[in-house]
This record gives structure tokens, C-alpha cells and sequence, in this order.
């Protein structure tokens, strides 16, 4: 077999982080590559450049599509979400 180990590793890092983030394989693999494959690291990265707009010229066309399974709630949301939650103590009403 001519694919080594790190190519092996590095495609299934880019297909995660594709999952995780919703964007194409090929963003995934430069912001994987800038982090030189700290996966936590170029997930940071890429949701930081998506809220902050044109926070890098080279970046500006990168951005998390709308209405797609793979895209996470608006952290904010989620937290006001979280927030709303209640023990099972609460349910004797």
C-alpha cells in the first residue's frame, strides 16, 4: 500500500473536522495544516475567523454554511439554551 500512516492520519483529521465545522475538505485541510494538525486548535481558529468578520483578507470568503446538518448552534444560543435547563428536582410539580 503507497499511502502512508500521516497522509492516512491527516485525511481522517480533514474528514472530522469537515463534520464538525461544515466546510469544504479543502478549507479543513489549510486550517489543519496552520495548526500544524492540532485539531482543537484549527477548530478555534476557524470558528473565530467565521464570528469575527474580515478578521484575515486571506480569509475573508471562509464562512459556516446556513441550514446544514453539520452546522453547530450559535455558541451564545446554545449557552441561553443551557442556561434554561433544570434539575430533576424541579419536575415534582
Amino acid at each position: 500500500m503507497s499511502v502512508n500512516m500521516e497522509e492516512l492520519r491527516h485525511q481522517v483529521m480533514i474528514n472530522q473536522f469537515v463534520v464538525a465545522a461544515g466546510c469544504a475538505a479543502d478549507q479543513a485541510k489549510q486550517l489543519l495544516q496552520a495548526a500544524h494538525w492540532q485539531f482543537e486548535t484549527a477548530l478555534s481558529a476557524f470558528f473565530q475567523e467565521t464570528n469575527i468578520p474580515n478578521s484575515h483578507h486571506h480569509h475573508q470568503m471562509m464562512c459556516t454554511p446556513s441550514n446544514t446538518p453539520a452546522t453547530p448552534p450559535n455558541f451564545p444560543d446554545a449557552l441561553a439554551m443551557f442556561s434554561k435547563l433544570r434539575t430533576s428536582e424541579n419536575l415534582q410539580n
